[in-house]
């Protein structure tokens, strides 16, 4: 018969703290993410300058997860208020059978980095749902990391 070997009762006590404590980092870092996708489409919203934008042909691609997915973020040149041309890169997926050279669409543009660029019609959408999935998330990681912290009750390790 083999014993079980189970840890010091000083370590059990420090990880019975620590595991709330990085479950409550976690769930700031998920909150922070929520925050920052709002306050960014608040921000170009209310402050980004329209503009009309060319498709030059170039895009971006982005391939992810294990599904091997793939996103194409198409570069416009457009011009400022103040008569620069700039290239920008959207930051808002696009088909990539709709990327074409030559191609204009409603764009609004950072006026403080007129290279940040997003879609027109990206932007009236709302900042989507990923906010929410995220805002979601944070509360029930914090929920989960609180109750031990709250009650005294240590997790079982």
């Amino acid at each position: 018969m083999s014993a079980t070997v189970s840890p010091p009762k000083a370590r059990r006590g420090a990880l019975a703290w620590i595991i709330p404590l990085v479950g409550l980092l976690i769930a700031l870092g998920l909150g922070y993410g929520a925050l920052d996708i709002v306050l960014d489409h608040r921000s170009m919203a209310r402050n980004a300058i329209p503009t009309e934008g060319r498709m030059t042909g170039g895009y971006r691609q982005v391939t992810s997860g294990r599904s091997r997915s793939t996103s194409y973020y198409p570069t416009f040149s457009y011009w400022t208020a103040d008569r620069r041309v700039v290239l920008g890169t959207v930051s808002d997926e696009m088909d990539q059978s709709d990327i074409r050279a030559g191609r204009t669409l409603p764009l609004r543009y950072d006026p403080q980095d007129p290279t940040k660029v997003r879609l027109a019609s990206a932007l009236e959408g709302g900042p989507g749902v990923l906010p929410w999935i995220l805002g979601g998330l944070a509360i029930l990681m914090a929920a989960i990391s609180v109750i031990p912290l709250v009650t005294g009750r240590r997790v079982k390790v």
